[in-house]
């Protein structure tokens, strides 16, 4: 799912982000530009990288149906990406 419009930034490379060491919202505008436009994808972002779920908006540690497990190679790729745009 696309999470900001503005960036063309899904879910998955959000996530992706976070696994690979991103610990803020900070970290994801750096690496992959999130929240730098219209900022409405600024509170989505935010409940991500807190660990709320925004599948079901609390802390559920990926046990939701719709949490996507990334493999370490996804990661390194999303991070490698985002670092190289």
């Amino acid at each position: 799912m696309i999470v900001c419009v503005c960036k063309s930034v899904s879910e998955r490379q959000i996530k992706a982000c976070i696994d690979a060491g991103a610990t803020s919202m900070e970290d994801l505008q750096i690496d992959l530009g999130v929240a730098l436009c219209c900022g409405k994808c600024g509170p989505y972002v935010q409940e991500m990288v807190s660990g709320a779920s925004p599948c079901c908006g609390r802390s559920c540690d990926g046990g939701c149906q719709s949490a996507h497990v990334t493999t370490p190679s996804e990661v390194v790729v999303v991070r490698e990406l985002a670092l190289a745009a």
